[in-house]
């Protein structure tokens, strides 16, 4: 039986990816921060919940460090936590633009790290990365958002070269604009563009999100470091 475990487990996108997992009956743990009855809520399918500020590497450190301790080692990462700033980049405060490199590349890299240790090296595994950017596109996003969406993907290329010879897949899955989550941000001009330049003429869903990262990591045996966009043909 494979075992997972989701990094922002509460999110729109997260959440998703717990009941699909668990659906597909994958042992699965998620964080979460604050979102204590959605953490709940999906408690009661029978994934694990784990409370912990992803913004704090000390924090990291001492769930991994327990997870160690409880013997968990799971053969699938997925890190679906993101947080955004939107301030414009010009007055943009040093501290929202660490707490976005916080959560989004430096959480994911720590955990990342601890996977990748050696007492794993023969045991393989997956680890999906999720964004918002593919290296192809031009978008109007927030600067420090973009920027962290660019380290993840040059992350996922340079670790699926460093870890495929011991059979551990990375990728990333850059998802288009949603009907939830962090899309909401958005204006609703903004989102009427994305939907109208869409080649499906529509916002996606978290379900539908979902499918294609849970099948990067549970099916996929020959993709490695590539960055695979799920955005309806923007």
């Amino acid at each position: 039986m494979r075992s997972a475990l989701v990094l922002g487990g509460t999110g729109a996108v997260g959440s998703a990816v717990v009941r699909e997992l668990v659906r597909r009956e994958v042992a699965t743990t998620f964080t979460f921060h604050a979102s204590h009855e959605r953490a709940a809520e999906l408690a009661t399918l029978g994934a694990r919940a784990v409370a912990v500020d992803l913004a704090d590497a000390g924090a990291i450190a001492a769930m991994l460090a327990g997870f160690d301790r409880d013997g968990f080692a799971p053969d699938l990462v997925i890190a679906c936590a993101a947080v955004s700033a939107v301030e414009p980049f010009a007055t943009q405060a040093d501290a929202a633009w660490r707490a976005c490199f916080a959560v989004n590349v430096d959480a994911t890299a720590q955990v990342c790290r601890w996977f990748a240790g050696a007492e794993r090296a023969d045991r393989g595994g997956d680890i999906v990365l999720v964004g918002g950017l593919d290296r192809g596109q031009s978008l109007p996003l927030p600067v420090a958002y973009a920027a962290s969406q660019g380290a993840l993907a040059a992350m996922a290329m340079a670790l699926g070269h460093e870890l495929g010879p011991r059979g551990i897949r990375v990728n990333l899955v850059a998802l288009g604009v949603l009907d939830s989550g962090m899309s909401q941000h958005l204006s609703s001009a903004r989102r009427a563009d994305y939907q109208r330049y869409s080649a499906l003429r529509r916002l996606g869903t978290a379900a539908e999100a979902a499918k294609v990262i849970t099948w990067l990591g549970l099916e996929n045996a020959y993709i490695q470091g590539r960055v695979i966009t799920a955005n309806g043909g923007i």
